[in-house]
């Protein structure tokens, strides 16, 4: 094996940085076109909540295609490979475009729009393999806290405004006939980003003498990698098994179409005002102050399910706040998870390291989508309440309270017994 090329010119790190965040935020705007409706477009085609438990697992289960990102990578490089990956997704969103023009609502048209959103999602995810290897290879040397919260900024910039228009475009109860457009827009925005991925540098991989699987079985050795994957397992479990019922719960208590999509809005908002101050903070002290503080904080805002309004006006202020709160507790987590990564993985088995990584929280995340959206299928159809609070926000809520399991993880994580505490970091911010 041997050692990958010196690390980039500052010159080299300036130019890759600025198209990896152009990439970056027309991955944004494509996905509020495509990815952030789709619950709501197999909704609108009769879709029941196990599908979209289903949807949220689908998004783990095509990480699969990394396998194949791990294999070709050495003969396409880096760049390419993600450019070539986002050209080649918009074929499916061709398909869901033509869904919206000649087919009627049903099971059948359900699950069809499903697979092509899985399939979207397995051509990006092949791109996806080198994502955490390019960040790596542009940000050594720089203050990465400070990078990412540029890239996130400017992500969540056009995810604060886009959604506002989405959804009055949407209005309250769309038919499925009414998402072509958006679709399209999403189209273009993919193809202009697949050209933006060509310009972002990059460092010479490793050459490795095994194939994809030997190089994941090597990087999930190492104990840093290790703990990271068990970390991301939980989480993206929990996740899964929560995240995606907020809309069917929210659009029971009278949440219409048009408002859940400006949340995205709410959460991008959230993000924005914190990502700098999560940012310095990681620079500074390292993730474990930062992802202790997030779980824990996920974990006890879970319980506001137990009273959620039945009246609009509070329904709508108390959606807006939780969606805020979180967009700020997310921000901060992803800040927190992605320094741990870069932390974890070496340049000696960059691509498999960070993969193995991603693997963990997809099995993770395949588990929580499917039993998360049969279990919350069954609540909301019953009419148990548990405590005076019905079944299924009992359940939203003590599912979110598992973010405790996560934190314990971080603890292991490397670096974590020479990171500030909490305590600490409040300590000296006081």
């Amino acid at each position: 094996q041997r050692d990958p090329q010196p690390h980039l010119s500052d010159a080299e790190r300036s130019l890759g940085q600025r198209n990896l965040i152009g990439m970056a935020v027309l991955e944004a705007v494509g996905d509020t076109f495509i990815s952030s409706i789709a619950s709501l477009f197999l909704l609108s085609l009769g879709s029941a909540p196990f599908y979209i438990g289903l949807l949220a697992t689908t998004e783990h289960f095509q990480k699969i295609a990394r396998l194949v990102g791990i294999k070709i990578v050495p003969r396409t490089g880096k760049a390419r490979l993600m450019s070539a990956s986002r050209a080649l997704a918009v074929l499916p969103v061709i398909g869901l475009l033509a869904l919206t023009v000649w087919s009627r609502p049903g099971t059948s048209t359900v699950i069809l729009a499903l697979a092509l959103i899985a399939g979207r999602e397995f051509l990006r995810q092949t791109g996806n393999t080198v994502w955490w290897a390019l960040i790596q290879d542009n940000t050594v040397g720089d203050a990465f806290g400070a990078f990412m919260a540029r890239l996130r900024i400017r992500q969540r910039s056009a995810s604060l405004v886009l959604p506002i228009a989405v959804g009055w475009y949407l209005g309250t109860s769309p038919t499925h006939g009414r998402f072509g457009w958006l679709f399209v827009a999403g189209i273009v925005a993919s193809l202009v980003g697949a050209y933006w991925a060509l310009g972002i540098r990059e460092g010479r991989l490793a050459l490795q003498e095994e194939g994809a699987f030997g190089q994941l079985r090597r990087a999930i050795k190492v104990p840093g990698v290790a703990w990271l994957a068990l970390f991301m397992a939980a989480h993206h479990l929990i996740d899964a098994a929560t995240g995606p019922m907020w809309v069917i719960a929210l659009k029971v208590h009278g949440l219409g179409a048009m408002a859940f999509v400006w949340m995205g809005s709410v959460a991008a908002l959230g993000q924005l005002i914190s990502l700098t101050g999560w940012g310095r903070l990681v620079d500074t002290h390292g993730p474990r102050s930062t992802l202790s503080t997030t779980l824990l904080l996920k974990a006890v805002l879970g319980a506001a399910w137990l009273f959620l309004p039945s009246d609009t006006v509070g329904l709508h202020v108390w959606t807006a706040l939780f969606y805020l709160i979180w967009g700020v507790l997310d921000g901060g987590h992803n800040m927190g998870r992605t320094r741990a990564m870069m932390d974890a993985v070496t340049d000696e088995n960059q691509v498999a390291g960070f993969n193995a990584i991603m693997y963990a929280g997809s099995l993770g995340g395949i588990v929580g989508g499917v039993a998360g959206g049969w279990t919350f299928g069954q609540t909301i159809e019953s009419s148990l309440s548990w405590g005076g609070f019905p079944v299924s926000l009992v359940y939203l809520a003590g599912i979110q309270a598992l973010m405790v399991v996560p934190y314990i993880t971080s603890r292991k994580l490397a670096g974590y017994a020479d990171q500030a505490s909490t305590r600490d970091v409040v300590m000296s911010l006081s």
